[in-house]
């Protein structure tokens, strides 16, 4: 049961290499237009964290068991990643509500993903509503 005692709870930091191969698979599988410039790829698109996989200790999100849908996803940066770098995130949950729909209860999770460079300066966040229903 997911429920309002997981708001506040943390992932331990994990870091990632963001590397060119990464990027242009992801850009190739997100049919990323940029991929077709001369251009030699130096940035990561936007999106990207969205390949950071971090898990909240406790936080089980089992599609197998429960329907999941993804609400809404907002990013907010302060540069771009750039290819290369080491960049650490963190995944922490914002928000739990409870509500019941039409179709039954469901459970609106918000969990936000901070990613820092190698100097510990802040480059992103990540927030994502995700709709759980049992």
């Amino acid at each position: 049961m997911i429920d309002e005692s997981f708001v506040g709870k943390s992932s331990a930091p994990q870091t990632f290499q963001i590397t060119r191969e990464a990027v242009q698979r992801f850009m190739e599988a997100t049919e990323d237009p940029a991929l077709s410039g001369e251009q030699p790829l130096e940035y990561a698109p936007p999106t990207f964290p969205t390949t950071f996989r971090v898990r909240v200790p406790a936080l089980e999100l089992d599609g197998s068991k429960m329907q999941l849908i993804h609400g809404e996803q907002d990013y907010s940066y302060t540069r771009r990643l750039r290819i290369g770098e080491n960049v650490t995130c963190v995944a922490r949950v914002e928000e739990v509500r409870q509500r019941v729909g039409r179709s039954g209860p469901m459970t609106i999770l918000v969990t936000e993903l901070t990613g820092t460079d190698s100097t510990e300066q802040p480059v992103f966040t990540a927030r994502s509503t995700l709709i759980v229903r049992q």
